[in-house]
């Protein structure tokens, strides 16, 4: 229906168009014209309306309009300036006067157009801040380069594109009047015609070079971007040639414009010009072109011997024989810059004096530690949490997140995943206009399990699972399961219509609601339903009979695009992750503020893996696409999305980032400061890994700030590799639960090692600190270099190296089944690097893997098991070698056995009976029963108690 009052529409307009003028009754074509002008404007309301009501049901209606009133102003300057200029400043012969509104019309399109694109530069400079850090080669604040700098680059760009259409507009239409009247298609134009024209040509080719001038100033900003020599920013060839070079080529356009913009009024210049013309024999009709033309070649040679030839003689005969002596103090301010730009000046460098010792004791100090290594990894996860949670085919784990919550007094470290609602994956016949948008809503409740526990069968130790979400404590209770708004919700609904929406699956029936929210915007008027219907939903969203009274319209539901449209200034982290506060769920997102504009700084490029140019970029082949390029980056603020309201809350965590002060001052109310975050969700804010991976990677070449030591690249760093899976690849960031060396208490870290470029041994690691005052803190840790540390690749080898489990390994995945390899974990602890690598097996009739092997080492010494406990024991050789061919069979718990043998045993015993149970095998069930009864009677033997129990064992999380 849209369509066709769109196509009505215009089709009338073009009839009375075509009709006045046909007819010359051209206020009938008039009115077709307006007829257009108002059909647009009509259809582009009801967009910009429907926005509007987005922004108030949000709350950011202040924001909203803010920009609105920026882009028009911008736009509405910009055009007036474009119109302007082109029309005064535009030579054109009297027989085409009317050619003067054409050239109006056009500069206001192109300053309309400069003025949309380039909101943001004007925004930042009109609310632009001070940095309180001078440049160190002429002494400018930073500000001035993140913010004015950009601005006038804009304007210049506005600026010369509209001069050289000026001048080129001119000239052509001259040349079009000379080529007429050659021709005999017009008259010679009298001397005074041709007075005329030599005076705007001159003029128009005066403000070209005047503007040209200005931008050569400014290029003298630019060579602190300047990747000409060792490193990026000026160097010695930048300082004492190109910048004197500049100044010379600036101060000569000037003159030249100043010249030609007095020959037409000086009478000695014109006469000198007119002699040089007759001299020459110059053609009359083309004399008026020839002084705009010699000014512009003479000011060529200037600049091509100037900033082209003499730069690179230097560079080449003066600087190359003796570089790193001449480029020393240059190196030292890119290095400076480059650390500040990345927020790596406040990196706290540390020694790691690393002891070849290792021994049960430092088990036993480092509980938090060991009951937390994460032993299961996120693919790996992924699968299980698929096969076994997502319940039902229109159900999706999207991703699985690391996070940490206090369970029953313990800082455990978990592995959370929400389960989604995936509408691709209905049937294609259920896949109805009905069913996607007001039926199938939402995604219900999440999975949490902790990263190291695990059931004898090799699968994870569930804490939240299930629909509806069953939790093994209270403080993990689910209360509002429903997600609105996540990683998947791509597609609008409509909520609490006349028909019930799907809610979650129960037996074999299904359990309805009405969206009780306050999510999306309110459809309780036809206007309101015209308008998403044609935003959204077409005609049949307008004629649908489901809303009523109450409904409301949810859309950009996915939460990178909700904080996107909302704050488009910003980058955002790759990976949001749910969190469950009070009951209830959600997501929280990381955005950052970036500039390439940060003087001296070493921008972060894309380039092949593992190649290092002295001085040009790092290896990335799997960050954020957002950062590529940048020089400056800040983690400035976190977002957080109700999964079921979809209310946005931006949060400032780094209020001195100038950046993002601009921001806050331009848009009063947009950012919250972090101290109103709710206590529980600010426990679960977290170190982005990307961020991490960013600064990591600077730093694996800016942890050298010995200018020799730099130039010469004797101390690079790369990432660490790892076989994960099947593949050799980069260790990605990682989150452990670890204590610093001066604290007790367990922290949430995020950390990334590194090893010596062309070497596996470790030579250091950086950690950015996630929880409480300590947010924020980025730690690097050094080896000493004269003890070899082993580093991830080098378990690997060894795991391959290993007579008994090599063979295993291959003799596994020989047998119908794979064998997956998790992450290698490097894990400081007691003044070594202990090192932790799940194995999985994954059969090929089945869809997930299980685990079963844990590999431990340090140092050399290597052992592995079944179980972590397993392995430490045989680490520390507390306990016989056992075969790893399969997991140990409960064959009834020995007198000597403890207490939490006897309890894995009776979980064991006690899942394989119902597993039998299930299967009817009755005979089998009843000795795994038998065995249960009588884990569970000593048991209670050793707690004192007597005769036979009668209940049976309930499985603590954290047990196996």
């Amino acid at each position: 229906m849209y369509s066709a009052i769109l196509l009505t529409l215009l089709a009338i307009s073009a009839a009375l168009v075509a009709f006045g003028v046909r007819r010359r009754r051209y206020a009938l074509a008039g009115a077709g014209v307006v007829l257009v002008l108002l059909t647009g404007a009509f259809f582009g309301l009801l967009s910009f309306w429907g926005e509007m009501l987005w922004f108030d049901a949000l709350d950011f209606q202040g924001r909203f309009w803010t920009l609105v009133w920026v882009r028009l102003a911008a736009a509405a300057v910009a055009a007036a300036l474009g119109a302007l200029i082109l029309a005064v400043l535009t030579p054109v012969p009297r027989p085409w006067r009317i050619g003067r509104a054409g050239f109006a019309v056009l500069g206001g399109l192109i300053g309309l157009t400069w003025g949309l694109n380039s909101w943001e530069t004007i925004f930042l400079f009109v609310h632009r801040v001070s940095v309180g850090i001078a440049d160190p080669i002429f002494g400018r604040d930073v500000g001035f380069y993140l913010f004015t700098l950009p601005f006038l680059d804009a304007v210049y760009s506005l600026l010369i594109l509209l001069a050289v259409l000026a001048l080129g507009g001119g000239g052509a239409l001259y040349a079009l009047q000379a080529f007429s009247v050659a021709t005999g298609m017009r008259l010679e134009p009298s001397s005074q015609d041709r007075d005329r024209a030599f005076r705007g040509l001159c003029l128009a080719a005066a403000v070209v070079l005047f503007v040209l001038a200005g931008g050569w100033f400014l290029d003298r900003y630019h060579l602190l971007y300047s990747r000409n020599g060792t490193v990026t920013g000026a160097g010695w060839t930048d300082v004492k040639v190109r910048l004197p070079a500049l100044w010379t080529v600036a101060v000569a356009s000037l003159l030249l414009g100043a010249v030609l913009a007095a020959i037409p009024r000086v009478g000695a210049l014109r006469r000198f010009a007119d002699r040089t013309l007759r001299v020459n024999r110059l053609e009359p009709r083309f004399a008026l072109l020839a002084p705009p033309l010699g000014a512009f070649v003479l000011l060529g040679l200037l600049w091509f011997v100037a900033l082209g030839l003499l730069p690179g003689l230097l560079q080449w005969l003066r600087v190359q024989p003796n570089e790193l002596d001449l480029e020393r103090p240059y190196i030292v301010n890119n290095i400076a810059f480059t650390r500040l730009a990345f927020g790596l000046d406040g990196v706290e460098d540390r020694e790691y004096p690393v002891v070849e010792t290792f021994s049960p004791q430092a088990v036993a100090a480092n509980p938090a530690i060991f009951d937390n290594i994460r032993l299961w990894d996120y693919r790996a996860l992924a699968d299980v949490y698929s096969q076994f949670q997502e319940i039902r085919l229109y159900y999706e784990f999207a991703d699985v997140d690391v996070d940490r919550y206090t369970i029953n007094g313990q800082y455990r470290q978990v592995m959370v995943s929400a389960r989604e609602l995936e509408q691709a994956n209905l049937p294609p016949r259920s896949q109805t206009f009905v069913n996607r948008h007001f039926k199938y809503t939402h995604g219900y409740g999440i999975t949490l399990a902790t990263v190291r526990d695990f059931t004898p069968e090799g699968l994870p130790n569930l804490l939240v699972k299930d629909i509806p979400p069953q939790s093994a404590y209270p403080s993990l209770e689910v209360q509002v399961p429903q997600i609105y708004y996540g990683e998947l919700t791509r597609d609008y609904v409509v909520g609490n219509t006349a028909s019930p929406e799907f809610d979650y699956p129960r037996r074999d029936d299904n359990v309805y609601i009405h969206y009780p929210g306050t999510g999306g915007v309110r459809m309780d008027t036809l206007w309101r339903r015209f308008v998403y219907g044609w935003m959204l939903g077409g005609t049949r969203l307008l004629l649908s009979e489901a809303p009523r009274e109450g409904s409301r319209i949810l859309f950009r539901r996915q939460i990178r695009q909700r904080a996107q449209a909302l704050a488009p200034f910003l980058a955002f982290d790759d990976d949001p992750y749910v969190v469950l506060s009070q009951g209830r769920l959600f997501w929280i997102l990381d955005a950052y503020t970036t500039s390439s504009r940060f003087p001296y700084s070493e921008p972060f490029l894309r380039e092949g893996e593992g190649e290092y140019p002295p001085g040009r970029g790092w290896g990335f082949a799997d960050g954020p696409e957002d950062l590529r390029g940048v020089n400056y980056v800040r983690n400035s603020v976190k977002v957080v999305i109700d999964a079921f309201n979809g209310d946005v809350a931006f949060y400032l965590v780094d209020p001195e980032d100038p950046i993002v002060r601009a921001w806050a001052q331009g848009l009063p109310g947009m950012f919250r400061p972090l101290s109103e975050m709710p206590p529980d969700l600010l426990a679960h804010i977290r170190y982005p890994a990307d961020m991490l991976l960013v600064q990591g990677l600077v730093y694996a070449k800016y942890h050298m700030t010995d200018p020799t030591v730099f130039y010469n690249q004797e101390d690079l760093w790369v990432r660490a590799t790892e076989k994960y899976y099947q593949n050799v690849q980069p260790v990605q960031p990682y989150y452990i639960i670890w204590e610093l060396p001066e604290s007790n208490a367990p922290e949430f870290v995020l950390m990334l090692p590194f090893t010596p470029k062309n070497k596996q041994v470790l030579i250091g690691w950086i950690a950015g600190m996630c929880d409480g005052a300590n947010y924020g803190r980025l730690l690097a840790y050094k080896f000493p270099k004269d003890k070899r540390v082993v580093g991830p690749q080098q378990v690997e080898s060894k795991i391959d190296q290993d007579p008994e489990l090599s063979s295993q390994l291959t003799l596994w995945d020989q047998r119908g089944s794979s064998v997956l390899r998790g992450n290698v974990l490097a894990i400081p602890v007691a003044q070594t690097i202990f090192y932790v690598e799940p194995i999985y097996l994954r059969a090929e009739t089945a869809a997930y893997p299980e685990l079963r092997l844990v590999v431990v080492m340090y140092d050399d010494r290597l052992a592995y098991a079944p179980t972590l406990e397993g392995a430490l024991d045989r680490l520390f050789g507390r306990e016989p070698d056992r075969p790893i061919t399969e997991r140990p069979p409960f064959e009834g718990a020995p007198p000597d056995r403890g207490t939490s043998a006897l309890i894995r045993a009776a979980n064991q015993a006690f899942d394989q009976y119902l597993q039998q149970l299930g299967d009817r095998q009755y005979e089998q069930a009843g000795r795994s029963l038998q065995e249960l009864e009588d884990a569970l009677r000593q048991l209670s033997e050793r707690q004192g108690g007597g005769g036979r129990p009668t209940t049976a064992p309930v499985r603590q999380p954290g047990q196996q």
